[in-house]
């Protein structure tokens, strides 16, 4: 079983500061729906040898993720900053994975997993849990908030060391399939919503897989797929976390 390294942010970034060349100010302008905090946090970094992945904290031994995030080496790090990346806190294992039993390589749907600790987290002022929903109503239109870890352009080929949060709404299925911009590879089903902040744009970027998003405080989905940047407000499509919570509590319950 793998050592999972946790280490807790010591600074908030308030602001951005922009040297006047032209590709920062391009990159300060698509930051400019976003605000970037480093505490407190409810997101986990899942780092593994395959891919990074984003985990979102909804109980004090129970991290949600997507379940087509494999994770071989597993280390993670809860509010980590750039400052303090490297501090190790506490001596933490993944008890358990538990992938929805209808999740299949081959669809986007059901694409939720659990990961247990091997002991409850100390919640201090920099961890905080999330709350499942509470509805499973429609909420077409809403505004809504995606939060992850991201990269400062100058600094992209080191380990995340910013929590970005992007506003975005809560988008129609039909609406988001029909944007011209977009060929969707996948298959969208009732268990799946789309949410952005326009149909029309698709940035590059490099940021985390399974980016969590936020309406009236509740967690209502888990990024299963996109084509663009979620933390520049792209479409992304999210497993809709208000038609599994039976599920999560029944695991979380009976382990």
């Amino acid at each position: 079983i793998s050592k999972i390294l946790l280490s807790f942010p010591l600074t908030v970034v308030t602001a951005i500061i922009v040297i006047p060349t032209p590709t920062q100010v391009k990159l300060a302008q698509q930051f400019n729906q976003m605000s970037i905090k480093t505490a407190p946090t409810f997101l986990v970094f899942l780092n593994s040898e395959y891919k990074p992945c984003l985990g979102t904290l909804i109980h004090k031994q129970w991290v949600l993720t997507a379940a087509h995030c494999f994770l071989p080496f597993l280390e993670i790090n809860v509010a980590a900053s750039k400052e303090n990346f490297q501090n190790k806190m506490g001596n933490l294992r993944p008890m358990l994975t538990v992938q929805h039993p209808d999740f299949t390589r081959d669809s986007a749907e059901h694409d939720l997993m659990l990961v247990k600790l091997n002991h409850p987290l100390d919640l201090q002022d920099q961890v905080k849990l999330v709350i499942l929903p509470n509805t499973t109503n429609d909420r077409r239109g809403e505004k809504c908030t995606v939060s992850g870890w991201g990269w400062e352009w100058k600094n992209s080929n080191t380990e995340p060391d910013i929590q970005i949060n992007q506003t975005v709404f809560w988008f129609s299925n039909d609406g988001c399939q029909e944007s011209p911009v977009r060929q969707i590879p996948i298959k969208i089903t009732e268990n799946m919503f789309c949410a952005g902040s326009s149909l029309e744009n698709i940035h590059s970027c490099k940021e985390l897989d399974a980016v969590p998003i936020l309406c009236q405080n509740q967690l209502h989905g888990i990024l299963s797929w996109s084509a663009g940047c979620i933390l520049k407000g792209d479409i992304g499509y999210y497993t809709k976390v208000s038609h599994y919570t039976d599920w999560i509590r029944k695991v979380i319950h009976s382990n």
